[in-house]
């Protein structure tokens, strides 16, 4: 009984007279974790190699809060174990965890024979949650895919993924080799603080976060029609940096759409007194260097002292979609940001 009562005031939180349960974090974004690398058997192999490849020098050099990386096949017929490669460092783990990819590579004759079946990477996400292998609460998944799920209902994946403040980063394809509905995809990375982005094969990860800048720092989402103008929640760097934010924003749900039309955001730095706007056209976006069908990337405009910028986003849309603001950094937050369920 004593040790119940000590615990009361760390399980619940009195508001307005109500007795409510706050339910303790697993972990905080400091904590050691897993870098998660999975694939559909679906994608080219060639491009997942060599973006990667190209990462590989930089973050084999840069802190890090990983300690093991892990790697699996998906949309496959035969469901294949979740790999945790083991190392006396990060860089260890990682270097074994791409030689295996290397090995396997992908195997067609396993691929689903049918467009109408759709991808198994909800159940690949709770398989790896299931593993209750030690540091998977504050993971990064970087996911590479081609086939779209089936499935529109993900609240429950959404309540594992928040529990273990999973954040995900999805890479996909288009056009799809299978599937019916990519705007699952998006809507699951919006409701986990994630970011979703439509891609062709080359440029699948070159517009989403990955290991080199993993940690969330701000992140909105945002349902909009029309045009309009609005202030948004400001953003607070406390500290010092190791290298510049990026900022990712997807624009709309699916790679086909035709709602977005033109967005702009400032952010006015209240330590300069200097104000950063750029905006973006839909014929603009068309022909942007890393070319997204629904996202794009700004990164060299924040700086990596202590500030406080307030931000305000003019937008035009066509019809109702929802964007996506995600600001990330190679440090971790002190903090779990909070999720929205637009």
């Amino acid at each position: 009984m004593k040790l119940l009562i000590l615990l009361l005031p760390s399980l619940f939180l009195t508001a307005n007279g109500c007795l409510r349960v706050r339910w303790m974090d697993k972990c905080s974004p400091t904590d050691p974790a897993i870098y998660l690398f999975a694939y559909s058997n679906d994608v080219n192999y060639s491009y997942v190699r060599s973006s990667r490849e190209f990462l590989d020098p930089t973050i084999k050099r840069l802190p890090t809060r990983f300690v093991k990386t892990a790697t699996v096949r998906f949309d496959i017929k035969t469901k294949e174990d979740i790999v945790f490669h083991d190392g006396d460092t990060f860089v260890d783990s990682y270097t074994a965890a791409h030689k295996h990819m290397d090995q396997q590579e992908v195997e067609p004759s396993q691929s689903f024979d049918s467009i109408e079946t759709g991808s198994d990477v909800l159940d690949m996400l709770e398989r790896f949650i299931n593993t209750n292998r030690p540091n998977i609460c504050g993971s990064f998944a970087l996911i590479h895919m081609k086939r779209c799920p089936n499935e529109v209902e993900i609240s429950k994946i959404v309540e594992k993924l928040r529990a273990y403040h999973i954040q995900l980063s999805l890479a996909v394809v288009h056009p799809s080799s299978g599937g019916l509905h990519p705007e699952t995809l998006y809507d699951l990375a919006a409701k986990t603080n994630g970011f979703c982005t439509f891609s062709n094969d080359q440029d699948a990860d070159s517009v989403v976060p990955h290991a080199i800048w993993p940690n969330l720092h701000y992140s909105l989402n945002l349902r909009v029609s029309g045009t309009g103008k609005m202030v948004l929640p400001s953003l607070t760097l406390p500290k010092q940096l190791y290298m510049p934010p990026q900022m990712f924003v997807g624009v709309q749900r699916t790679a086909t759409a035709e709602s977005f039309q033109s967005l702009a955001i400032s952010f006015y730095d209240a330590q300069t007194e200097d104000t950063i706007h750029f905006s973006k056209t839909r014929e603009e976006w068309k022909i942007d260097q890393f070319h997204s069908f629904n996202a794009f990337r700004e990164w060299g405009f924040l700086k990596i002292y202590p500030s406080v910028y307030n931000i305000t986003l003019e937008y035009s849309y066509t019809m109702e979609d929802i964007i996506q603001i995600r600001i990330v950094a190679n440090d971790p937050n002190d903090h779990w940001l909070p999720y929205q369920d637009v």
